[in-house]
C-alpha cells in the first residue's frame, strides 16, 4: 500500500506524463502546420512563377491606343526602365515610388512616348511582384526623336522601353483580362508582325491626302529634306516622298 507521499510522487509523475504527450502533440500539430504552410508557400510560388513565365520571352500586338513606354535621355542601367502602370482605362506613367535600384529618375530623363495600334512589342523579362505582374518590354519600331542643341541637334531613331505594370490584387485573372485588353500576345515576332502592321515588325505610320505638314512630321518625323518648289512643297523619307499643295498632302509615293 502507498503512503501518502508515495501518492504524490506518483501523481507527479501522471500529471508530468500528461504534460509531455500533450507537449508532443502539440509540437506535431505545428509542425504539421509549418509544413502544410511551406507547402502552399511552395505552390503559390511556383504558381507566379508559371504565370509569370506565360508573358517572358512573348511578342505583343497594341490594340488600342493610350499605351505608352519611355525613350531615355541616356541608356539607363539593366532593368531601369519607368513603371508603367496599366488600368482599364488609362496608363500612369509617374515614376514616383517605382524607380529601380533607388536611382534617380532625372538622371536618365525618361519621356513617356505614345505607342500606336499596330505596334509590336518584345517581352523581355516577367515576374509577379507582390500583387502586380510585371512586363519588361521595349518596342520594335524606332520613334523618331530630336537629340543635341543647336549645330548639334539632330534626329535620332530609338527604341522605346518600360516595366508595364499589370494589378493582380483580385486574382490572375485581372492581369490577365487586362493584358489581353490591350496587348495580343504571340510567340514570335513573325506572328506578331503579320498580325500587326508590315511583315517587319516595324511601325508603319500613315500619311493620308489632306494632313498637314505638322500632321505629317508627328507621324513620320522630320524629313530627311524639303523641296520648296513654290506651287508644292516636298518632303523626302528614305523611302517615301510627300507631296503638299496649299498647305495639305496631295500625293504620297
Amino acid at each position: 500500500m502507498l503512503g501518502h507521499g508515495d501518492m504524490l510522487v506518483e501523481a507527479a509523475a501522471i500529471e508530468k506524463a500528461r504534460r509531455n504527450e500533450t507537449m508532443t502533440k502539440l509540437r506535431k500539430v505545428f509542425m504539421t502546420s509549418l509544413l502544410a504552410a511551406a507547402a502552399v508557400g511552395t505552390a503559390m510560388a511556383s504558381d507566379r512563377k508559371d504565370f509569370a513565365e506565360r508573358y517572358k520571352d512573348k511578342y505583343f500586338v497594341v490594340m488600342r491606343d493610350g499605351l505608352a513606354l519611355a525613350i531615355y535621355a541616356e541608356e539607363p542601367p539593366h532593368r531601369f526602365y519607368l513603371h508603367v502602370r496599366v488600368s482599364e482605362s488609362s496608363v500612369d506613367t509617374s515614376p514616383h515610388g517605382f524607380v529601380e535600384h533607388n536611382i534617380s529618375s532625372s538622371q536618365y530623363a525618361p519621356t513617356p512616348e505614345a505607342l500606336h495600334r499596330g505596334e509590336v512589342l518584345r517581352s523581355i523579362k516577367a515576374a509577379v511582384q507582390g500583387e502586380w505582374l510585371l512586363i519588361w518590354v521595349e518596342s520594335l519600331s524606332p520613334h523618331a526623336i530630336t537629340r543635341g542643341v543647336g549645330a548639334f541637334e539632330h534626329e535620332s531613331h530609338e527604341l522605346p522601353k518600360a516595366t508595364l505594370m499589370f494589378p493582380m490584387d483580385a486574382g490572375y485573372e485581372q492581369a490577365k483580362a487586362l493584358i489581353d485588353q490591350w496587348l495580343k500576345t504571340f510567340d514570335t515576332q513573325e506572328a506578331a508582325a503579320k498580325f500587326g502592321n508590315t511583315a517587319s515588325g516595324a511601325f508603319v505610320k500613315e500619311v493620308k491626302l489632306g494632313m498637314t505638314p505638322a500632321e505629317v512630321e508627328a507621324a513620320m518625323g522630320l524629313p530627311e529634306a524639303k523641296v520648296d518648289l513654290g506651287e508644292k512643297m516636298l518632303y523626302k523619307y528614305k523611302n517615301m516622298t510627300v507631296e503638299f499643295h496649299d498647305g495639305k498632302v496631295t500625293d504620297v509615293r
